[in-house]
């Protein structure tokens, strides 16, 4: 079983659902990931520098899920079947690392969060939490 690693946007009522129902779920459910058109639009770059770009064009995401009163941009890191994630179709999106997830993500498949300080500006790098940290991390929100 191939896995991929994606990057789920969510706001803070997002979160508190991931902890209380143990799942990310949507219809679609929008995440970012490294696609083919990541690598192709950093042809010098590796792995590690494609996950840096989903990671931050999910962060973006999150910018426009909060609601009123909310700062905080918050992103779930997790590792799905491959065959679960499509690339967006070209013209869908201007976002080359946007997919779609076809199944709900168990908090089982979670392996990290990435959530702004509080009053961090949004070129700030965010802060990572384990996925054993939500239930202290809701809390903080």
């Amino acid at each position: 079983m191939t896995l991929t690693r994606i990057y789920l946007p969510l706001n803070a009522a997002g979160l508190r659902e991931l902890h209380a129902g143990g799942v990310v779920a949507g219809r679609p459910l929008r995440a970012h990931a490294v696609t083919a058109a990541v690598r192709a639009a950093q042809p010098s770059g590796d792995e590690e520098d494609w996950e840096y770009t989903a990671l931050c064009d999910a962060a973006s995401s999150s910018r426009l899920l909060l609601e009123r009163g909310e700062g905080r941009r918050i992103v779930a890191a997790a590792d799905v079947t491959s065959t679960l994630v499509q690339e967006e179709a070209p013209g869908e999106t201007s976002t080359p690392s946007a997919v779609v997830v076809s199944e709900a993500v168990p908090l089982k498949r979670i392996a990290s969060f990435h959530v702004d300080e509080d009053g961090a500006d949004d070129d700030e790098e965010l802060l990572w939490y384990d996925a054993t940290e939500l239930g202290q991390l809701v809390e903080l929100l």
